[in-house]
């Protein structure tokens, strides 16, 4: 299966920008389809961003967007965005982002500095990587299956202490729901879950503990110091929204009231007191953008998450107007829409890439070899190199009919062919080394090939003699392939993207893109 890449996901980007840059002028049109000066701009940042040592000119970076367009477009023609795999990675991506809009407006500059402060208080690291025995428990386990998962998980920890954790990982793969070591971050686990495991030092693990999905013994791994504010602000902002609303389903901040207000949020009393009374309803509960959500979708949504009638319905509602939301990010927000198109663009073309340069630099061979003969020379070493093999003999006889029998066998056949001739006695006749020898890798090689000063004889193998050649680079490409395989991807991209601006048509509108240089002064 295809791995979908995410390419800039640039969420702080897309939050920086705005959407007053997200102005409609066409920057460019590319075989056609235009450009808006939103979508460049945007696309111009993320790219700065990554780009730590110098300033990107704008004059640079217009050839690359272009290329990148034409891989898009190119992708669309061959259909990759059809494929199921691209399309589940734009909506992962396209929830991430969503997620990030609304965690920055329910999460204001001061709870964040607060979060962050606590965390350094408290000497949490911002990440630590655990493995854990864990047993999954839903919340209406049986009592007689808690009592038994309990005492069981007592025993192994009694196991640990007097084995002093040393079969813990055992633990793990025989007993364990998740079997896997991975990282966590602070807000980013039930409570009860980081308050043990920050307390804990690398190498030991903690007693049995429960939370909110099952009970666990926690081994830490590692731990990782905590980074400067600037940097997890966005990601603790983030974790923190996203805490909120899995455990409590509270919206945070005014996000709640802007979205009632901006979906004309309509609560039906009758309906609500009678399904909060009795339980269940088949009457409007509210209405969202007029669109009724009545107590039967309410069951739908209860039957998945326990709690009280109350509990569930404010958490109903939270999740309706979330989804209203989530299906109008485009319309709400020009930056929102940009940011997604930049993304698909960047994924196409790292699709398309792989499918017309990646892959076929690896599987076509033929073509392979075809460029290295073609190149041959660019593969010559700065020195000249010995290709052959080294035979120590017991006498000059035998040195003789062993370069014989080499010169009518393939040279991977070499060392067998000198064992099963002249070594399967109990005394062998022939002591052989082959290989690619520069100057001083081989004293023998030195003094016959390269004029070296004369090494002592071998006491039992008296008789040195060399078959082989000087050369200079390889003369297979099996010998160069990793940096052949490198060097032939960039000739296709260079061939495939020519052909790409070839057949290319591209407009661009030097005053409106003159306004990107006037706003970087």
């Amino acid at each position: 299966m295809k791995k979908w890449k995410h390419v800039c996901l640039g969420l702080a980007l897309l939050l920086a920008v705005g959407d007053a840059f997200a102005q409609q002028s066409v920057v460019m049109r590319v075989n056609g389809r235009e450009v808006s000066l939103g979508e460049f701009y945007l696309a111009y940042r993320c790219d700065s961003l990554q780009q730590e040592t110098t300033r990107l000119e704008v004059s640079d970076f217009v050839p690359r967007f272009v290329n990148r367009k034409l891989r898009a477009m190119a992708a669309e023609e061959a259909g990759l965005d059809t494929l199921t795999d691209f399309k589940e990675a734009m909506a992962s991506y396209r929830k991430q982002l969503a997620e990030a809009v609304w965690a920055k407006e329910a999460v204001a500059e001061g709870e964040a500095r607060r979060l962050y402060d606590r965390m350094s208080r408290m000497h949490r690291p911002e990440t630590i990587c655990v493995e854990h025995i864990f047993k999954r428990l839903p919340q209406n386990v049986p009592g007689t299956v808690l009592c038994e998962v309990e005492a069981r998980m007592d025993t192994i920890y009694n196991r640990l202490v007097q084995e002093g954790g040393a079969g813990f990982e055992t633990y793990v793969q025989e007993f364990s729901d998740e079997k896997d070591t991975f990282c966590v971050r602070s807000l980013q686990m039930p409570i009860e879950f980081e308050d043990t495991v920050w307390a804990l030092r690398p190498g030991s693990f903690s007693r049995p503990f429960f939370t909110s999905q099952g009970i666990h013994i926690v081994k830490v791994v590692a731990r990782k110091g905590v980074d400067p504010f600037e940097k997890v602000r966005e990601r603790l902002v983030l974790d923190n929204f996203r805490r909120q609303v899995q455990t409590s389903k509270v919206l945070p901040g005014g996000l709640l009231e802007r979205l009632k207000q901006t979906y004309h949020f309509t609560p039906d009393k009758k309906g609500m007191n009678e399904l909060v009374r009795r339980g269940n309803t088949k009457r409007v509960l509210f209405t969202l953008n007029g669109k009724a959500y009545t107590g039967a979708e309410f069951s739908l949504f209860a039957s998945a998450y326990p709690g009280g009638v109350r509990q569930q319905l404010d958490a109903f509602v939270v999740k309706s107007l979330l989804d209203c939301e989530y299906a109008c990010m485009e319309q709400r927000g020009m930056t929102f829409g940009l940011q997604m198109q930049m993304h698909r663009d960047s994924l196409l073309a790292c699709a398309i890439y792989d499918k017309e340069v990646t892959q076929k630099g690896i599987s076509d061979e033929e073509a392979l070899q075809k460029y290295f003969k073609a190149h041959q020379s660019d593969y010559y070493w700065d020195t000249p190199r010995y290709k052959g093999i080294v035979l120590h003999c017991v006498n000059r006889r035998t040195a003789k009919r062993v370069k014989k029998l080499l010169s009518q066998v393939p040279v991977n056949e070499w060392l067998d062919a000198v064992r099963l001739v002249f070594n399967d006695g109990e005394r062998p006749k022939v002591q052989a080394e082959q290989g690619l020898f520069s100057l001083g890798e081989n004293a023998f090689v030195d003094y016959h090939v390269f004029g070296g000063v004369k090494p002592e004889r071998l006491r039992d193998f008296p008789y040195t003699t060399l078959f082989g050649k000087l050369m200079k680079g390889p003369d297979d490409y099996w010998e160069v392939r990793e940096r052949l395989i490198a060097d032939y991807r960039l000739y296709l991209e260079e061939q495939w993207q020519a052909a790409l601006c070839a057949k290319g048509k591209v407009e661009i509108n030097e005053e409106v893109l003159k306004t990107v240089n006037n706003s970087l002064r």
